[in-house]
């Protein structure tokens, strides 16, 4: 295979991979190969990893090729190269969740999403970097994850280097964690997919909790079919998830227009991208109405109320003995997660309870609610955790605090800097399939996934 058809397979999606395999046009370790070179062509510019594995990943994919060459059964994700958040447990590999304090933290077991993707057959190269502990700041130690599009800009996070690698053709897929955008935002500023399914869907043991009642784990993707299959093996109730009965339109869908994310733009190039994106759908036969969600705006300080104190609760082990080997922010975060009372995380729940009963009730009217994933496209610096982070989050973070599944999918490149744009689709609990046929149909129309230059 010449070079220029194997970096062509690097961008393509998980099945016309496995086709190759398949049909013995190209073998799990010739891909694995061409992953391995391409990351070391790109690191450390990316910055997108904290640990790589080759040796046990060329393991991983003799043992697929040999299953494909005995034409045995084989999983699902069998020999394609996959990463995953450095927040995961991995029996006998560190797992650094992007802090100082877990540097040289190795697990005597292995989490449940690391588990999942092996018995699909998945090769698991390596380890994402992160902002530390998915805290909302990058740790000096591993330092900033940057944009493949424009490495003078930040990828976002905290799935920073999931969305970055993806983006960048190193692996197939990522899985990351997402408690008020983590999965999405680094997926908008990098121009892929990326969804947080409902609350709970997908099993968080052995992963490091930020805020247990917030937090999610789903699929960093390049394509919406490539994140279906990686639900399918991450959730298998999800076994349906890509069944398409609209085909390539999505007449009579119901498509919720959050109005107040446009009362409050977004840069004039995001909203131009996301409105033409929207108006793509009508062509494609939705019905497009606008829609208000009461008390938006006002949320966020209920969900930090909630994030502050949980987390300090699972920092309790190390804050303040050790203090001193935080990021200053996330110092200063865990500090006032300690000051939140019990009133006012009780009274935050039932805030969840009650925005959740309002959106709830917009999706018994509505297939999908649409938003600009962001209000802008990738910043030069991550936002610190104050009111720049929350401009960044105010479209990602509600549907944290009300379970409903969401997912972002690119919608095109600013002109002034080719940055790519995301939309973000929310559907109701429990129906991952409305959105993935949506914004199916969608990215057909769109023809997809823009490859980095």
């Amino acid at each position: 295979m010449t070079n220029k058809k194997m970096e062509d397979l690097l961008f393509s999606s998980i099945d016309e991979v496995r086709s190759g395999y398949e049909a013995r046009e190209v073998s799990p370790v010739e891909v694995l190969e061409a992953t391995l070179t391409r990351l070391e062509e790109l690191e450390p510019r990316l910055n997108a990893f904290v640990t790589v594995l080759p040796e046990a990943a060329r393991k991983q994919a003799e043992e697929a090729e040999a299953r494909f060459l005995r034409n045995e059964p084989a999983g699902e994700l069998a020999g394609i190269p996959v990463s995953l958040k450095d927040l995961f447990a991995t029996k006998g590999v560190r797992t650094s969740m992007g802090s100082r304090i877990m540097k040289d933290h190795v697990p005597d077991r292995d989490s449940y999403v690391y588990s999942a993707l092996r018995r699909a057959g998945a090769v698991v190269f390596g380890k994402n970097n992160m902002l530390e502990f998915a805290y909302g700041f990058v740790h000096p130690d591993y330092g900033q994850c940057n944009n493949p599009w424009n490495t003078d800009r930040t990828s976002g996070g905290s799935s920073s280097g999931s969305a970055s690698s993806v983006a960048a053709g190193i692996g197939y897929a990522s899985v990351g964690t997402d408690t008020g955008g983590s999965i999405r935002i680094p997926a908008s500023y990098c121009g892929i997919v990326g969804l947080k399914p409902t609350q709970d869907t997908v099993s968080r043991e052995g992963c490091f909790p930020l805020s247990h009642t917030l937090d999610e784990v789903g699929p960093l993707t390049r394509t919406v079919g490539d994140c279906a299959t990686l639900m399918r093996v991450l959730a298998p109730g999800q076994a349906n998830l890509d069944h398409n009965p609209f085909g390539d339109r999505v007449s009579g869908v119901k498509v919720g227009l959050i109005e107040s994310s446009f009362r409050r733009p977004p840069e004039l190039e995001v909203s131009v991208l996301v409105e033409s994106a929207v108006g793509r759908l009508r062509d494609l036969g939705a019905e497009i109405e606008g829609v208000e969600i009461p008390d938006l705006e006002t949320l966020a300080g209920a969900a930090l109320k909630i994030i502050l104190s949980e987390a300090s609760y699972h920092h309790k082990s190390w804050y303040p003995e050790r203090a001193d080997d935080y990021a200053d922010g996330t110092r200063a975060n865990v500090a006032a997660g300690f000051d939140v009372s019990a009133v006012d995380y009780l009274r935050a729940l039932r805030e969840r309870r009650r925005f959740t009963r309002i959106v709830d009730g917009l999706l018994r009217d509505f297939d999908v609610l649409v938003s600009a994933t962001v209000p802008f496209p990738a910043p030069e610096k991550d936002p610190e955790f104050g009111q720049e982070a929350l401009d960044e989050a105010e479209r990602t973070l509600p549907f944290n605090f009300t379970g409903h599944p969401a997912i972002t999918i690119p919608v095109g490149n600013t002109a002034s800097g080719n940055l790519p744009v995301g939309m973000q689709l929310v559907a109701a609990c429990n129906d991952e399939s409305t959105l993935s046929r949506t914004a199916k149909a969608y990215e057909k129309a769109a023809v997809g996934y823009r490859g980095v230059p």
